[in-house]
């Protein structure tokens, strides 16, 4: 009797299955893809199913007034599970009137995997669902790998889902995803560049893939990989030269009516058929140029950025919290759009390769 009631106390403290869900009973969607406006809502959801011991991905549609209403009207035999979801695909259009309102389901089920990639697509959405041989049988884990792999070699900005929700809400700093389209001769999906938002909207501007990597260095989030490639001039003498970007440090001087930028970046040379890297001349005189070529870049970008009144360099957040007199002339976005931003760079060569 009292090892029955021990029995009995101690089963009080065991979990329970309340939240429990059968594979069978549910189709886990990999990928899914959002256009239209709140209203008139279209979804596409793409995931596995097996016969005959392959699996091969399908699709489906679905029409709604928000995206559960979408996804609720594609009548399939088992219900759609978003809980696995890897990538989440929106029109560059849906994306302009509130993003928020698209992926506020995500973030009410306990259930939904917020480690998942978003991004903006040009276009319609269902050239970017159909089954390609280039795409291999696994569509989402194509987008997958395609986002993970520009992340690497610093295309794109490194944000998930439950980051993309931090983002949407902050004062001083905007939103900026990766920008996917169909390329013209491969006819597959192709990374773009970024995506550039205010506040919860896309502004319609987007960096393209040369702009994006200096974006990236201009936040000081580099991938594994950072190349950058120039044609060198020095008299008539002419080269191509591509560098690896080793590290960034970067100081930001704000005042309370201008920033001074200032950036340093350790490099090494992994092309110059120029060569004479041994000689400190020519080395003085490669630095020079990248410091002159990156200066004049990265002030374009910070410029195209200032056209969008999109700060997602972060310039706000020091801002914010130590120049309240700056902060508080008005809506950040204003402010840093008018903003005279002032960049300097200097490079140095750290390695030079084997030859040298």
């Amino acid at each position: 009797m009292k090892r029955l009631l021990i029995l009995l106390v101690c089963s009080l403290f065991l979990s329970g299955c309340w939240d429990e869900k059968h594979y069978k009973d549910v189709t886990n969607v990999s990928l899914f893809g959002v256009e239209g406006q709140p209203g008139k809502i279209k979804a596409q959801f793409a995931f596995p199913i097996f016969e005959d011991g392959s699996i091969s991905y399908t699709t489906i549609t679905g029409s709604g007034a928000t995206v559960l209403d979408a996804k609720n009207d594609t009548n399939t035999t088992e219900g759609l599970d978003i809980a696995e979801l890897q990538v989440l695909l929106i029109t560059e259009e849906s994306a302009k009137s509130d993003l928020y309102k698209y992926i506020d389901a995500l973030y009410r089920a306990p259930r939904n995997r917020l480690s998942a990639h978003l991004a903006i697509v040009e276009g319609e959405l269902a050239p970017y669902f159909e089954q390609h041989e280039n795409l291999g049988n696994d569509i989402s884990m194509y987008y997958s790998e395609l986002i993970d792999t520009a992340v690497r070699y610093t295309l794109v900005p490194k944000v998930d889902i439950q980051q993309v929700c931090r983002l949407l809400f902050e004062k001083d700093i905007s939103l900026a995803l990766p920008y996917i389209k169909i390329g013209k001769e491969s006819g597959i999906p192709e990374i773009a560049g970024t995506a550039l938002f205010n506040k919860r909207e896309y502004t319609g501007e987007n960096l393209d893939k040369e702009e994006s990597v200096l974006f990236n260095l201009l936040r000081n989030k580099q991938g594994k990989y950072t190349r950058l490639s120039y044609m060198w001039k020095s008299g008539k003498a002419e080269s191509p030269l591509t560098v690896e970007v080793i590290r960034i440090n970067k100081d930001w001087e704000i005042s309370d009516n201008k920033i001074d930028a200032t950036y340093e970046l350790k490099i090494s040379v992994e092309e110059f058929p120029h060569d004479s890297l041994d000689e400190k001349k020519t080395i003085k005189e490669v630095e020079d140029f990248l410091s002159k070529e990156l200066t004049k870049d990265f002030t374009k970008v910070i410029k195209k950025l200032q056209a969008a009144k999109s700060d997602a360099i972060g310039f706000g957040r020091p801002v914010r919290a130590f120049h309240p007199a700056l902060w508080e002339k008005g809506d950040w976005n204003d402010t840093f759009s008018e903003l005279p931003i002032s960049v300097k760079v200097k490079t140095e060569i750290l390695r030079t390769g084997i030859l040298n």
